[in-house]
């Protein structure tokens, strides 16, 4: 089965005072890949899967989660070269990656039940016992062509979407829009239509503020993103099927 690599983020040539003697094993240790990629984030990770790929000798998949955003990249059995990006099985068109991303894309239940205190409003049907988390900016131009898509699926689903407005530095206007409609009690209408005003009362900039701790700790750095009633994330602009995965 013929295969291609796709490297979309980094290409990197780890320094030889981080590789070790050759092992006998198939892939790099925990502790070699540890030790190696913390050269190239800088942030708090967790390994979460080494295995080897068995359609592609000498490549090991390595899948780490930076808060709850996992990444996963290919590496050999030395930890010597880091290859970040899409595979690609051209048999099938699949993208292997992003599979195996959607995969470990997940947040416990206990986090689930954290963000219901840092919603700033909901549309769709509200009070159901479905229900998703959007994490949205004003000024995100995602965000805008997610609307249609998300409140006709919420509507037909029966599905109450909770939003958490994050305002992306950015879009320097984005961060007084989410105060303004945090602190004159607005909703989705309001969203969608681009609601502002010179209100920016201290208790909406603390809402907000602890909105993008939120994001922080969940590794969430872009939007729209959504978070599940079973705990699985999308990231980026969704289909129905989807935003399906999310209350299944």
């Amino acid at each position: 089965m013929k295969k291609i690599l796709t490297f979309g983020l980094f290409v990197s040539f780890l320094s030889a005072g981080l590789v070790g003697c050759q092992q006998s094993k198939a892939c790099p240790t925990e502790d070699k890949i540890k030790t190696g990629v913390k050269e190239l984030i800088p942030r708090e990770f967790k390994v979460e899967s080494i295995q080897t790929l068995k359609d592609i000798p000498g490549l090991c998949e390595v899948v780490i989660k930076v808060g709850a955003q996992p990444l996963v990249f290919y590496t050999d059995k030395e930890m010597k070269y880091v290859l970040a990006g899409n595979l690609i099985s051209l048999a099938d068109k699949k993208n292997i990656t992003r599979e195996r991303q959607q995969e470990f894309m997940k947040v416990s239940q206990e986090d689930v039940k954290e963000l219901q205190k840092h919603t700033d409003f909901t549309f769709g049907k509200v009070g159901s016992q479905k229900y998703i988390y959007m994490f949205t900016d004003p000024d995100c131009p995602f965000c805008k062509r997610s609307e249609p898509i998300v409140e006709k699926w919420a509507n037909e689903k029966g599905v109450e979407v909770r939003v958490i407005l994050f305002p992306l530095p950015i879009h320097p206007q984005a961060f007084g829009k989410s105060v303004a409609l945090v602190c004159d009690k607005k909703g989705w209408e309001e969203y969608k239509s681009g609601y502002n005003s010179n209100n920016q009362c201290e208790d909406g900039k603390k809402k907000i503020e602890s909105n993008l701790q939120l994001a922080e700790k969940y590794g969430i750095n872009g939007t729209p993103t959504f978070i599940g009633m079973n705990g699985k994330i999308h990231s980026g602009l969704p289909t129905e099927q989807e935003l399906d995965r999310l209350i299944q």
